[in-house]
């Protein structure tokens, strides 16, 4: 569910990546996830520990702490580690929130664990606006059976009739007609505009043309959004880039021409040997692939995707000509600018050299062990608080814990007994004891150093980061890991 320029994933289904990539939705765009219940077709959060930014679960408290639970076992990490890598938004069944303007507002179903659906509201132009999603749940008459039994209560069967007859603006229904799953005959009598079932593959000719099927690549709008929300998704966009807020005046130059174009998969962006047409490309949904060709073979050098620019290296070595494609790989928007004006800001605020030392910086970075499998944003983030210290032949150089130190060239000797490689650890090292002491260059070489402040909120705030580099320390076998939940004994 896309709402003011976020996506609001309803549960997070198994190869959560590879349904986003064929949606066009990139994994910046996501920052909100309502959790209906435990079930693994709706519960699978290993990827949101992939994030470049923490999700935000919104749910009961009981089925939170079972998810966390369950990722904690499924990983074999403390499950306050686990928890660490998402915020929690705490919803009471009957009443309701306001989440950044959403009001939901949460109901129980019938189902075989504890699960909920939620009606999402907002107001528009003076129009409120609904969307209903019931949740996996049992057919109403079987759930009729489970009262006179008295399973359930009078009053949770009544809530759910009475939501199989409101009028919502979209109604999204359990239709599957299963054991543990509701009977799509249940919204026959629905008032709503459209009802659209899961967990259904075909449906009976009782059912008109305001009923559909749940299926890839569908799409529901119920409130048409206002072009404005692009102007602001930009601005944070840029700020995010640079690092910094984007000031005002040159905001409101950059975007006074902007233009929004979208591509389809597979469309050629941009041409590789091309004369630039004096424009700069930020993306806003989506991916691309950045390729060159050598000889006639195609090879993929970098994935970009929501919140990246292209172009922007061209315009700061002043490259006239396209030194390589770019691809959409996915259904992509990208905002069309002026390189003039955006070449203009760049020299006026004092941009230039900051943002070539954070592309070398990134370019290494990347080689490190450390730093493997981190999305080319993530990779940006790490540059702009990193700063490399050179040191010549000889050099010797104290060691202390208020930076993560890390070799990123040449040879050098610890404490006069250890021979250091490239990618060895010294300073302040997440996750392990801090290395101490002094380092002496054995020939001309690189640290590659993050003030330990900013190595620490990096950590609190980039899931991807956090997990990464945990992994990489149970992989390494560091002899500090305090935070698995150890082997579990069955008599």
């Amino acid at each position: 569910m896309c709402y003011n320029g976020d996506y609001i994933l309803i549960d997070s289904l198994p190869y959560l990546d590879k349904h986003l990539f064929a949606r066009g939705i990139s994994k910046n765009q996501i920052s909100t996830v309502f959790l209906t219940h435990l079930h693994d077709g709706h519960c699978a959060l290993f990827s949101l520990l992939l994030m470049p930014r923490k999700v935000n679960i919104i749910s009961t408290r009981e089925i939170y702490e079972m998810a966390m639970d369950k990722l904690s076992c499924n990983l074999n990490w403390d499950i306050h580690v686990v928890k660490s890598f998402f915020e929690f938004t705490e919803v009471v069944p009957d009443e309701s929130i306001n989440y950044y303007g959403l009001e939901i507002k949460t109901h129980t179903t019938v189902h075989s664990i504890p699960t909920i659906g939620a009606t999402f509201s907002t107001t528009y132009k003076g129009l409120t606006r609904r969307i209903c999603v019931i949740g996996d749940n049992h057919g109403m008459s079987a759930v009729r059976e489970m009262v006179e039994e008295g399973i359930v209560s009078v009053e949770t069967f009544n809530k759910l009739q009475t939501i199989f007859t409101t009028r919502f603006d979209l109604l999204l229904a359990d239709g599957g007609a299963g054991a543990i799953h509701g009977d799509s005959a249940d919204a026959l009598k629905s008032d709503s505009d459209r009802v659209v079932f899961v967990h259904v593959e075909h449906l009976s000719n009782r059912f008109n043309t305001t009923f559909s099927l749940a299926s890839s690549g569908k799409r529901y709008t119920v409130m048409d959004g206002d072009s404005s929300i692009y102007t602001s998704l930009m601005n944070h966009y840029l700020s995010v880039w640079l690092g910094e807020p984007l000031s005002n005046r040159w905001g409101r130059s950059i975007l006074a021409e902007e233009e929004v174009r979208r591509y389809n998969k597979g469309d050629v962006i941009m041409v590789q040997g091309a004369q630039s047409r004096g424009t700069v490309f930020l993306i806003l949904t989506g991916y691309c692939e950045v390729v060159v060709s050598n000889e006639g073979e195609l090879e993929s050098i970098a994935t970009l995707q929501a919140s990246e620019v292209i172009r922007e290296m061209a315009i700061i070595n002043g490259a006239r000509k396209r030194n390589a494609s770019v691809v959409a790989s996915s259904p992509v928007s990208v905002c069309v600018f002026s390189e003039k004006t955006f070449d203009a800001f760049i020299s006026s605020e004092g941009h230039r050299e900051k943002i070539l030392k954070r592309w070398q910086l990134r370019q290494q970075i990347h080689q490190l062990p450390q730093f493997h499998g981190l999305i080319s944003t993530v990779l940006e983030r790490v540059a702009y608080i990193a700063e490399f210290e050179p040191l010549k032949a000889g050099m010797l150089l104290s060691i202390n814990e208020s930076y993560w130190y890390l070799l990123a060239s040449g040879k050098a000797v610890f404490n006069g007994l250890e021979n250091l490689e490239v990618g060895a650890e010294l300073g302040y090292c997440p996750f392990m004891e801090p290395k101490t002491g002094k380092l002496r260059a054995l020939e001309d070489s690189q640290l590659f150093k993050i003030p330990k402040d900013k190595i620490e909120q990096f950590i609190f705030e980039v899931p991807q980061f956090s997990y990464l580099i945990r992994k990489y320390r149970i992989e390494t076998d560091v002899s500090e890991i305090n935070w698995l939940r150890g082997k579990v004994y069955i008599q």
